[in-house]
């Protein structure tokens, strides 16, 4: 008769199963390393778009701060003074230092004066210079101004000369009546000698063409 011992396994050969510093293989395979991987490729690439969005908005920014800087420099001419010449004429003077002759432009209709400058200027960033692509702004500069003539003075008499960076815009008393039509006013260059003869005259052409809101 068998003896049901026999069929009994051993402590001695359980002990290796039952230890838990005997090292175990599994079935299925490791996931733990892939998994890994897998974490820091997406680590890798979400710090890539987090550099370069902070990239896009340091360039968003410069742009904003372009334009807002563009933006500052239109404006007005700064009036430095007005007065009344002999015999009720008019006399006006500007400040248009920061323009050349050829910049500057002065239309009328009828006593409407419009007073033009406009600057453009292509800049190179310093800091950019000593690299291999240096990048460079473009500035434009642009001032405009309107001024209403009195009514007592000619409107077709209306004189402009420009003097160490101020522009003078003058018109004797009114002789005779206007006819309302639009021309372009020449700008003279005088010396800081002489301020009331001109020694030089801008290669300006005075043109005049009809008002387009005058009617038959």
């Amino acid at each position: 008769m068998l003896c049901p011992s026999v069929f009994q396994p051993s402590p001695f050969t359980m002990r290796p199963l039952l230890d838990p510093r005997w090292p175990v293989r599994s079935l299925w395979p490791e996931t733990r390393p892939l998994l890994h991987l897998v974490e820091r490729e997406v680590l890798r690439h979400l710090l890539e778009m987090r550099q370069s969005l902070e990239h896009m908005e340091q360039l968003h920014q410069r742009v904003f701060e372009e334009i807002d800087q563009t933006w500052s420099q239109r404006g007005v001419f700064q009036t430095v003074a007005v007065q009344q010449l002999g015999g009720g004429g008019f006399a006006l003077s500007l400040d248009t230092a920061a323009f050349s002759p050829e910049e500057l432009s002065v239309k009328q209709v009828g006593r409407r004066l419009r007073v033009s400058g406009r600057t453009e200027r292509k800049q190179e960033d310093a800091s950019s210079s000593s690299s291999s692509s240096p990048t460079s702004s473009y500035r434009c500069q642009e001032f405009r101004q309107e001024l209403q003539l009195p009514d007592d003075v000619d409107p077709e008499a209306v004189t402009c000369s420009l003097l160490r960076g101020r522009l003078q815009i003058q018109a004797p008393k009114e002789s005779a009546l206007h006819d309302g039509k639009e021309r372009l006013v020449p700008i003279r260059l005088t010396s800081s000698s002489s301020e009331s003869s001109p020694t030089s005259d801008l290669k300006y052409q005075v043109k005049t063409a009809e008002n387009k809101e005058q009617r038959d």
